[in-house]
């Protein structure tokens, strides 16, 4: 005749084990899927944002030289004399700029 087979009863050990071993496969699938692209994302948007900072300090940097050169003194004289205005000394009076 045949031989009789007894199952081996699983115990709540064995269950509590293989369940935490799935949560660990499913929490790593999660981590390299997700986090990694979120991680992705924020890098290039950081990278975007340095770009940007460096495009406005240029920016900025030109407009400073461009304000340097309309306060030049000589300038304005041109431009005044242009418009047929004459420097009388005895009613100029000269204010020191006051910037850092």
């Amino acid at each position: 005749m045949g031989k009789i087979v007894k199952k081996k009863k699983s115990n709540k050990l064995e269950k509590i084990t293989s369940i935490l071993c799935f949560l660990a496969v499913v929490a790593f699938l999660f981590d390299s899927l997700f986090v990694n692209t979120w991680i992705t994302g924020y890098t290039i948007d950081i990278q975007s944002m340095n770009d940007k900072i460096l495009s406005l300090k240029s920016d900025n940097l030109t407009l400073n030289m461009e304000i340097q050169n309309l306060q030049n003194k000589d300038r304005i004289y041109v431009i005044a004399k242009d418009a047929g205005l004459d420097q009388n000394q005895d009613n100029t009076i000269s204010i020191a700029s006051m910037e850092k």
